[in-house]
């Protein structure tokens, strides 16, 4: 596997782009003014952001929630993909602490031939999470009987002996 050592982050946000039910979920890095797309599952960028926040908060990182608030209202929202040169499909995701109080993020792709790494501030990450979640939130609301996702067009409810609910 070859691991891309891109440096510290000028940008770092998760996102999806489409709409409920047919979106795709990206991680998305800017370094040395590239910006670098990786594919993810919805539950991996929800487990990467709530996982990084549990690491922060164990280790009692000081954040400047000021700073936190300057990049969410900035705005982090993700783009299309510009090229699929030296990006890919998140396969495994890798999140740590560095002595500096940096967080060292590696992405390694599903087929485990590519990775990256790079490192971004407890600020960014912090933002990244708060956006994440509210993001992977926004999808289909869940059926309260079956516990899976209700289409605009309602669904066949497994617990309603296969009767469409609205």
């Amino acid at each position: 596997m070859a691991l891309a050592e891109l440096g510290p982050a000028e940008r770092f946000a998760g996102g999806a782009i489409g709409i409920p039910g047919s979106r795709r979920f990206y991680l998305e890095v800017t370094v040395a003014g590239v910006r670098r797309s990786f594919l993810c599952e919805k539950a991996q960028l929800a487990e990467l952001a709530s996982q990084g926040l549990t690491l922060i908060a164990a280790t009692h990182l000081q954040i400047d929630e000021e700073a936190v608030a300057r990049l969410v209202g900035h705005g982090l929202e993700i783009g299309e993909p510009e090229s699929e040169e030296g990006q890919f499909r998140v396969g495994s995701m890798a999140v740590s602490i560095n002595p500096s109080h940096l967080i060292s993020i590696t992405l390694e792709s599903d087929d485990e031939l590519q990775a990256v790494s790079f490192v971004v501030a407890p600020e960014q990450f912090r933002a990244m999470a708060m956006v994440s979640l509210q993001v992977v939130a926004a999808g289909r609301p869940i059926c309260p009987w079956c516990r899976l996702p209700i289409d605009p067009e309602g669904h066949n409810c497994p617990a309603g002996n296969g009767h469409r609910t609205p």
